[in-house]
């Protein structure tokens, strides 16, 4: 069934009365504290238009007030925007994104914090212009009057404590790092660099910290480091569209981070390499099938329409078709790309932070220090499989990482969000 013919047999959007979301997995509650929640977007659009507008208003006209005959002014209106180009001005009220920003802000700050009170030296954004930044994003993208999230303020606000906490309990194990390496502090200078955003697409690192020798730019140590703040040591470590799923994982120069080519473009390519058309066109079209209700519906008519054609466990069972036809193939090739997609293959350092209760003690494990993380990846590096244990009655599915008999750790393959898939791993005996 099309989405439009589903949306034929439903009630008007008038007529149709939400019913409250079906209470979904704990685990999937982990992702970052907060799931994203409704949000009116055309409205969000509205007020930030007419706020730009009013600004740049206003400053024309005082500038205007200032103008002699034969005179000049210049005008920056940058401001309106928050210093982003015009078509970047806007961007979605996601608080799970936002968080995971204000904890590398907090990181970085807290990391400056303790070199200047290490009395060590620092290069770049100093300890003053990362607290600015850490509490400029706090009050314009967490606490703002605009940002309406769907959650209380008072849960934002705890929220963004979390994220404190955490800051601090990851620029200690950062700090704890390398200092192995940087052992003098009068011959180091360190340099912290904010790298979430800027370096989206190109590296998976939030924050750098970079030990130089002094007055030269000799590098002594430097941390690429990957954060994650989470309530719980089950922890959803990767997001995927159904079709990136299967493209990262099998032709990943066609899917990777850097490509923006079309969901089409990319099955099309993928199809022309590999085959398996029939079963690729099928995963896109679920893809689209959920998304397209929405739009022209609302979530919960969504959220049904997807249940009622089982889209999750079809999908589910397309993708695991294509991946062990290709596997049998390119078992060593398709190892190494699913241990990338895990975070698994060493490229950044991973630290990671859990507070399981608030305002109490933040763990953090190290990959660099993890004794237990390090054994896992150890053994990554040899041969292993990867095997399937799915039923016809949950979508849920677990992946187990084997090396012959010896189960090395298992993920758990879960559906979310009308299109995506979360791959989620236990670090709890990794500590």
């Amino acid at each position: 069934m099309s989405f439009r013919d589903y949306i034929k047999q439903v009630k008007p959007r008038s007529e149709y009365k939400i019913k409250p979301e079906e209470k979904i997995q704990d685990y999937l509650f982990l992702d970052e504290g907060i799931l994203d929640s409704l949000r009116n977007a055309g409205r969000f659009l509205t007020q930030k238009i007419k706020s730009a507008a009013r600004f740049i208003g206003t400053k024309i006209k005082r500038a205007m007030s200032t103008l002699s005959f034969g005179s000049q002014v210049k005008i920056s209106l940058n401001y309106a925007t928050q210093g982003k180009s015009l078509n970047e001005a806007v961007d979605k009220l996601d608080l799970k994104s936002r968080m995971g920003y204000y904890s590398e802000f907090c990181t970085a700050y807290e990391l400056a914090k303790i070199i200047s009170d290490a009395g060590g030296n620092m290069r770049g954004l100093t300890k003053q212009q990362l607290l600015k930044h850490r509490n400029d994003y706090k009050a314009n993208k967490l606490l703002c009057n605009d940002c309406e999230f769907g959650a209380p303020k008072p849960k934002v606000v705890q929220e963004a404590k979390r994220m404190e906490d955490s800051g601090i309990g990851l620029a200690k194990s950062i700090w704890s790092d390398i200092k192995q390496n940087a052992t003098d502090l009068q011959v180091t200078e360190f340099e912290v660099k904010l790298t979430g955003e800027s370096g989206k697409g190109i590296t998976k690192a939030d924050i750098e910290l970079i030990a130089y020798k002094k007055s030269t730019n000799k590098v002594i140590d430097h941390i690429e480091a990957s954060l994650k703040a989470y309530k719980d040591w089950n922890i959803n470590v990767s997001n995927s569209t159904f079709t990136s799923w299967v493209i990262n994982l099998l032709a990943p120069d066609i899917g990777g981070f850097q490509t923006k080519s079309t969901v089409n473009a990319k099955v099309t390519e993928f199809v022309k390499r590999y085959g398996y058309e029939k079963q690729m066109k099928e995963i896109a079209k679920y893809q689209k099938f959920g998304p397209s209700i929405k739009r022209d519906a609302d979530r919960a008519t969504a959220k049904k329409a997807v249940d009622d054609e089982q889209v999750y466990i079809k999908v589910r069972n397309l993708m695991i078709e294509v991946f062990e036809k290709n596997y049998k193939k390119r078992k060593k090739e398709i190892n190494e790309n699913f241990m990338k997609l895990l975070g698994f293959d060493g490229a950044d350092d991973l630290y990671l932070a859990v507070q399981k209760k608030k305002g109490g003690e933040v763990a953090v494990l190290s990959s660099r220090t993890s004794k237990g993380f390090n054994q896992i990846l150890d053994s990554m590096k040899e041969d292993f499989d990867i095997v399937f244990e799915k039923s016809n009655d949950k979508v849920n599915t677990s992946i187990t990482f084997k090396s012959g008999n010896n189960i090395l750790f298992k993920s758990n393959f879960g559906f979310r969000d009308l299109d995506k898939v979360s791959q989620f791993v236990s670090f709890k005996d990794w500590q």
